[in-house]
């Protein structure tokens, strides 16, 4: 191809003239034009669903394509990947842009954009070409650019929109070479025609409309036939295209049937319908579907289900247009404008069998304005048509620029632009790689690519998720996508499983599972498909250990419970699985030994309502703050009930709604009473010792409470998002915050813990999604995110073990405890023994090595060895 454009290149005196004849008005028309485009398609870009946060499903599976397909093997120009051919022009273009610009989302779209913005500047080319006016031109780059079906497919993806773009490249060099008589112009005509046949399947459209056409023009200008010039140009137009086909031709002569595979299922269909009943009423569904595409809302389309691919008023323009196309012998215009309409309605009416039109409609309207303006003879006429003309416009234009705005301030806002199932990829890859706690899901130089500089996962890890598909095999590609994904069949079980699909999967691959030398890691997405499973798995958890991963993606948490089970045991846990049952039943269980935990709800002895505070004392002693029954409890350390302290009132010793419990080194208990807006004082008996209203303007709803190595008094004053530092008897120390999401702010703050030996007061804000530190000063040193707290139920604590560097983190409304380091890189989370398990954590308590987690919502206490 480069060889035979050489031979064409004009003379480097003739480059030079053809550059100087750049300089002029009409170049700084067009370069308007392209600027309007890369700006307009920028609009709101951080809001956008094509934002670099997003994928189509279909692109996945180009990209896992280019990845497995055509990267380290020879080129190919398809590969067959049933049910379907996938030329390869595509996947090398792209390439290209992933390989200066990095492995990402971003580059992908890059690349996608620089198609449409080809598309785009070569349709006003012709129109250009075609008409020599700015008006027109105008009003064809205003149509194009804001038309919704081309705006919002610019970054969808697919293979589909090169063919558009090297069709329209092809056909304004085509009608510049015959018109210039330039023989390079035709040769690139060409070869844009035959690479546009190797781009997609849609290329042959294209090929189709020029072969109808070729006739056409004979008929009308057959004189021309008679030239000897006629019939060279011709020749050059052909061998451009042998050559850019060239390879795409080989592989349909050798693989035709893998070739033809794909559309021809979609015309035996036709066909089939056509034969199965009288004309029309066999083939009535596909009428209905042509019509459903492109009149009704909402209709079957993936991206633009709420608007039409043609504006209704446009129709006004684009059936004169056609009528004048034909009349000025623009055949292939009309032809490649409604060809792919014959085909997508055979294909029953896909969207994306119809991005091959586009701009050859758009052309078509330019007619309509272009034969308006030739009505100068009549100016009357001239003038009523063009109002109208203007008016149609604007109808058309108008609602489409509202609804791209629309759909640029909602990244959310369009399903197939898959936000979500990207992010829940990007998280995984980290995971899979060896991270076994990730940082929230972002965009990557590299994201498609290994992670480097990780050292090699330390366990095997199969993985079981909702909703994403192509795209999750995309970013764990590098890392074995099948393997992994087997646990769900590699399906998303939301989409195409049921919950016994699921459980035939995930005991399938278990039990085949060949042990290594690795730890294996086991990961469920929380969701009501699964959560029957995780409690039958969780029946052999004392094999391993359990966790809980998840991230806050677009004001939405998504858990995962993880169970690791250590190289020694898999061979056991293998033999577990295999006695499980045929369905998840949990009646199919063996009996396992149960864990006795303390409460219940009621109003009687040792029963709960709604607990919210637990303390430890010297002894070993639990106490719990009851809540709703305005008490504080108190058992032994093997779970009898010893005595109950206050009743529920206003006055001095009894409590309103007790929260928080914190105990002092001679046993005195300090309880906030949330309901009276007050810190109470009490002997480790009860005995009434004093009541503190709080620093002005006092206390409104405190809820934690904790004691400082010095005696100090930290209280949470909820309701003024502030922290109160008190003296053992009640005097103000210090106060600090107020409510915002900067440092040294709060949004209701939930808890504060004391580190013993540093002094460092730590404040769960878990509204902002993070934990606070503090020197014992009030200044502020570092926050930590935590990224689960996105939907706190506004009950989170901490407490720390000081002596072995850890800090520990409820989370009431994903029933975890985090585990961080005091350094706050997060180590994992924490579950109790079977078949014990945590409702609602509302309050944590360490003592003797063990953690004490106060259940609000299953009215009991929970305690975890550690």
């Amino acid at each position: 191809m480069i060889l035979l454009l050489l031979a064409f290149l004009p003379h480097p005196h003739e480059l030079a003239a053809v550059l100087k004849s750049w300089i002029k008005p009409k170049t700084a028309f067009f370069l308007f034009w392209i600027v309007f485009f890369v700006v307009s398609h920028l609009w709101n870009f951080r809001t956008a669903p094509w934002n670099g946060d997003a994928l189509f499903d279909e692109s996945g599976w180009d990209l896992w394509y280019l990845k497995t397909y055509v990267m380290g093997h020879p080129y190919q120009p398809a590969w067959f990947h049933f049910p379907i051919s996938r030329e390869t022009l595509f996947h090398y273009y792209v390439w290209g842009f992933l390989k200066v610009f990095g492995f990402n989302i971003l580059a992908y779209q890059a690349a996608l954009f620089v198609i449409w913005f080809t598309t785009f500047l070569f349709a006003i080319l012709l129109v250009d070409l075609f008409f020599r006016s700015y008006v027109v031109t105008s009003i064809t780059a205003v149509v194009l650019n804001f038309l919704p079906f081309a705006f919002i497919y610019t970054f969808a993806g697919y293979r589909y929109p090169m063919a558009t773009a090297l069709a329209v490249v092809s056909l304004y060099f085509l009608h510049l070479g015959f018109k210039t008589n330039s023989p390079f112009c035709l040769s690139l005509g060409g070869i844009a025609a035959g690479l546009c046949l190797a781009s997609s399947i849609s290329g042959k459209q294209y090929l189709l409309g020029l072969v109808i056409a070729a006739p056409l023009y004979a008929l009308f200008y057959w004189r021309s036939l008679m030239r000897s010039a006629t019939w060279t140009s011709l020749a050059l137009v052909v061998y451009g295209f042998l050559t850019g086909a060239a390879t795409i031709l080989l592989y349909i002569v050798f693989k035709r049937e893998n070739y033809t595979y794909y559309e021809s299922s979609f015309l035996r269909d036709f066909l089939n319908s056509m034969r199965s009943a009288p004309f029309p009423n066999g083939i009535r569904e596909f009428i209905k579907q042509l019509h459903d595409c492109f009149f009704a809302i909402p209709g079957p389309r993936f991206f633009i289900p709420d608007v039409l691919p043609i504006p209704l008023p446009y129709y006004w323009l684009l059936v004169p247009g056609v009528a004048l196309a034909a009349w000025k012998k623009r055949f292939e215009i009309v032809l490649v404008a409604i060809i792919p309409v014959a085909g997508a309605f055979v294909a029953r009416s896909i969207e994306n069998r119809l991005l091959m039109p586009i701009p050859f409609w758009v052309i078509l309207m330019s007619f309509t304005f272009a034969g308006i303006l030739k009505l100068r003879p009549w100016p009357s006429v001239q003038i009523v048509l063009g109002a109208l003309a203007a008016l149609i416009l604007l109808d058309g234009l108008v609602p489409s620029v509202r609804y791209i705005y629309s759909k640029t301030k909602n990244p959310f806002g369009i399903r197939y632009y898959a936000q979500e199932e990207v992010a829940v990829s990007r998280f995984l890859k980290h995971v899979a790689a060896g991270e076994e706690h990730p940082s929230p899901p972002h965009l990557e130089r590299d994201e498609f690519n290994r992670i480097k500089g990780i050292p090699d996962s330390p366990y095997d890890c199969f993985i079981c998720e909702g909703d994403a598909y192509s795209i999750i095999h995309l970013f764990l590609h590098d890392y074995d996508d099948s393997k992994l994904l087997s646990f769900c069949a590699e399906y998303p079980f939301d989409i195409v499983l049921s919950e016994q699909d699921v459980w035939n999967a995930n005991k399938r691959t278990i039990l085949s599972y060949a042990p290594s030398n690795k730890d294996l890691k086991l990961i469920w997405e929380r969701r009501p498909k699964t959560e029957r499973i995780i409690n039958i798995f969780q029946s052999l958890r004392d094999l391993g250990t359990e966790d809980s991963i998840s991230y806050s993606f677009g004001g939405r948490v998504r858990a995962f419970y993880v169970l690791n089970i250590p190289n020694k045991n898999i061979q056991e846990f293998q033999q577990g699985v295999a006695t499980f049952p045929a369905t998840p039943e949990l009646s199919g269980l063996r009996e396992r030994v149960t864990d006795v935990s303390k409460g219940g709800k009621g109003t009687g002895k040792g029963q709960f309502d709604s607990p919210t505070g637990i303390a430890v004392d010297a002894n070993g002693n639990v106490l719990v703050a009851d809540t709703k029954n305005g008490r504080i409890e108190k058992f032994s350390p093997t779970g009898a009930f010893l005595s109950s302290i206050g009743t529920k009132g206003t006055a001095q010793g009894q409590l309103g709604e007790p929260n928080g419990i914190a105990l002092d080194r001679t046993g005195n208990i300090y309880v906030t009473d949330a309901s009276n807006h007050r810190v109470q004082k009490l002997a480790a008996d009860g005995t009434f010792i004093g009541e503190w209203k709080g620093p002005e303007p006092g206390f409104y709803g405190p809820r934690r409470i904790a004691i400082g190595p010095d005696g100090s008094v930290y209280v949470v004053d909820q309701g003024h998002s502030r922290i109160a530092k008190l003296s053992p008897d009640g005097q103000a120390l210090a106060v600090w915050g107020s409510k915002g999401n900067g440092d040294g702010k709060f949004d209701d703050p939930t808890s504060v813990a004391v580190d013993p030996t540093t002094n460092k007061v730590y404040v769960a804000d878990p509204r902002n999604k993070r934990i606070q530190i503090f020197d014992q000063d009030r200044k502020f040193l570092s926050k930590w995110s935590v990224p689960e707290w996105g939907e706190p139920v506004g009950f989170e604590d901490l407490a720390i073990d000081s002596q072995a560097g850890r800090l520990y983190a409820s989370s009431a409304h994903l029933n975890g405890v985090f585990m961080f380091d005091l350094n706050g890189t997060r180590l994992g989370s924490l579950m109790p023994k079977p078949p014990d398990q945590l409702e609602g954590p509302s309050a944590l308590a360490l003592f003797n090595r063990k953690l004490y987690v106060l259940n609000m919502a299953g009215n009991r206490v929970s305690v975890i060895d550690l």
